[in-house]
């Protein structure tokens, strides 16, 4: 996975960069170089960045889901 596929992959999600740098323990300043093609990324920071986003995306499906079960809907709320 190269560095424009997990821009494209994490925009696509609607997942902000600084929630990836939370879950990455990559700098923001880092991830934006990386993004943008300023800097290159080392394998192991493309597969922390990729893990941090399908997280992120895994808890959000499992908040969505308790939400649901719960009778909750969760229109208008950012996850």
């Amino acid at each position: 996975m190269t560095s424009n596929d997990l821009r494209a992959k994490r925009a696509a999600a609607g997942i902000p960069g600084q929630a990836v740098c939370q879950v990455s323990g990559i700098p923001r300043a880092k991830l934006s170089d990386i993004e943008r093609g300023y800097t290159l990324a080392t394998p192991g920071e493309l597969r922390r960045i990729d893990a941090a986003i399908e997280q992120i995306l895994q808890t959000r499906q499992g908040l969505t889901k308790l939400a649901e079960d719960a009778g909750m809907a969760l229109t208008g709320i950012r996850l």
